[in-house]
């Protein structure tokens, strides 16, 4: 199946720390990155620095493919090659 536009969805386990938002129910991933950054935005103003859509609490699907050579770091505390689940 091809999705044109990029999109992502909670996974189950942790529902608890995302109450605002649907688990298990695909999303754009716009639309969540913008419930997120809200949230996140008062996260760093208390010093609680994190990515916005943590690939560890949500899947993706659809989508651009990606274009940057691989290992290319896209955020500076990225690890070159690194799994990015960890």
């Amino acid at each position: 199946m091809m999705v044109e536009r990029r999109e992502a969805r909670l996974r189950p386990e942790y529902a608890e720390v995302y109450a605002e938002l649907p688990a298990g129910r695909w999303m754009a991933a716009a639309d969540l990155a913008d419930i997120i950054v809200r949230r996140a935005q008062v996260a760093r103003a208390l010093s609680l620095h994190q990515r916005t859509l943590d690939p560890r609490h949500f899947e993706f699907r659809g989508g651009p493919p990606e274009t940057r050579p691989a290992g290319a770091r896209s955020r500076r505390t990225d690890v070159s090659g690194g799994d990015p689940t960890r």
